[in-house]
């Protein structure tokens, strides 16, 4: 677990009210990986860890797009009708990227080029387009006049890039740019979060899962489930579409793996695997695993249609020490079904019971006082068996971590 960042600078329409906000690449450790991977790196950030409604709200997203993400070699798994693609100077415009740019605009995206010149020959890309970025500081007012004049009739929004004082603001309202941004309205804000990045290993185990047509939901959640952080994000996810009405509340890891679908899921496993994962499990890993799988276990002894709520109640109540957040604070970004967040919250109905008595065989002690109606001997069982099932993993995870670092 460790600290990340990701940049967004706010860009203004003529009322100076923020119309988005351009997502940019930070790292506490000052390094750049290639394009691709910081492309790869703020989607991550942006849609699984920090939530994208919690860093734009309901304001577009501007995203650069390196050519695999132009050609369909990478998905973007942003929402369409809140995403704006910026297609970076140097991607080659040939028959490929045209081919990807009118496959992104039929699902919703919407173009921008940034930093355009006008400069140069016809450009087949132009038609797809719908926002281009000018950057004032590096055009005279002869070519700022010309570009403008160029883009009349087309539709297409203008953005001053580099504003940074009054006079400039200014002359681009009078040129007829749409949009504004720069230091003299805002400079770049870093948001910072809490990482919790899943092995690579369990990621690969998904997309073979994903790939194979006989895999059913019932698969791939094990294999989620064997990763606390891969069970948060797409928690999370699921529960940032039923914010907005696209499903209904979640009420375990397997109605969220059912409710995303295999495309969502695919797209989201490969960008986790480009921006970078984890490197073996910690023991705090070990806590959540064993502790959701115990709950699993008793809900399932007790009630067996409760227990992938109970796992997965097992699981949420060891977020606040994995990610280091208080717990209602965690309960509240997944959108979980009453009956889950009564549990975690209230220790209310059975799934509460059987947390209440997970966490206090946990603390041990003589005086436990069991509240599931399970026997000392069966909780016992459970806590022996959900042990080995969790060292086994973590142990698993560590070697194959160990393994692809030495290829």
């Amino acid at each position: 677990m460790s600290r990340f960042m990701v940049g967004r600078q706010p860009i203004f329409d003529n009322k100076l009210d923020v119309r988005g906000y351009e997502l940019l690449f930070r790292d506490p450790g000052m390094t750049l990986p290639g394009g691709d991977a910081m492309t790869a790196d703020v989607l991550v950030r942006a849609g699984l860890d920090l939530g994208l409604g919690n860093l734009v709200g309901n304001k577009l997203a501007f995203v650069n797009a390196t050519r695999p993400f132009l050609v369909g070699e990478q998905d973007i798994p942003f929402p369409p009708e809140q995403t704006v693609i910026e297609i970076l100077a140097g991607v080659a415009h040939d028959a490929e990227a045209v081919s990807g740019c009118r496959w992104l605009v039929s699902e919703g995206y919407r173009l921008a080029f940034d930093d355009y010149d006008w400069n140069g020959p016809d450009d087949p890309l132009l038609e797809f387009v719908s926002i281009i970025k000018l950057d004032i500081q590096s055009l005279s007012k002869a070519q700022l006049e010309t570009d403008v004049e160029k883009t009349s009739g087309r539709g297409i929004e203008l953005v001053a890039l580099k504003v940074e004082t009054q006079e400039q603001l200014k002359y681009c309202k009078e040129l007829g740019f749409d949009l504004f941004q720069g230091y003299l309205l805002s400079r770049p804000e870093i948001v910072e979060g809490t990482d919790l990045s899943p092995s690579k290993a369990t990621c690969l185990r998904v997309v073979n899962e994903l790939c194979d047509p006989y895999a059913d939901a019932h698969d791939i959640q094990h294999v989620v489930e064997m990763d606390p952080a891969l069970s948060y994000r797409f928690l999370r996810l699921a529960g940032e579409g039923a914010a907005r009405g696209l499903y209904r509340k979640i009420s375990s890891v397997r109605e969220g793996v059912v409710l995303l679908g295999r495309q969502k899921m695919r797209a989201w496993i490969m960008l986790m695997l480009l921006a970078g994962t984890s490197h073996a499990a910690s023991e705090q890993l070990r806590i959540a695993m064993t502790r959701a799988r115990m709950s699993e276990l008793m809900g399932g002894r007790l009630a067996p249609e409760t227990a992938d709520s109970a796992f997965t109640v097992g699981l949420v109540s060891a977020l606040d020490l994995l990610l280091g957040a208080p717990l209602g604070k965690v309960v509240a970004s997944l959108n979980l079904a009453d009956e889950l967040v009564d549990a975690l919250m209230e220790r209310g109905g059975l799934l509460g019971r059987i947390l209440a008595d997970v966490m206090a065989w946990e603390m041990g002690g003589s005086e436990l006082r069991l509240r599931c109606g399970l026997s000392l001997g069966s909780l016992e069982r459970s806590y022996l068996d959900a042990l080995a099932w969790s060292t086994e993993i973590c142990s698993l995870m560590e070697e194959t971590e160990v393994v692809a670092s030495l290829r």
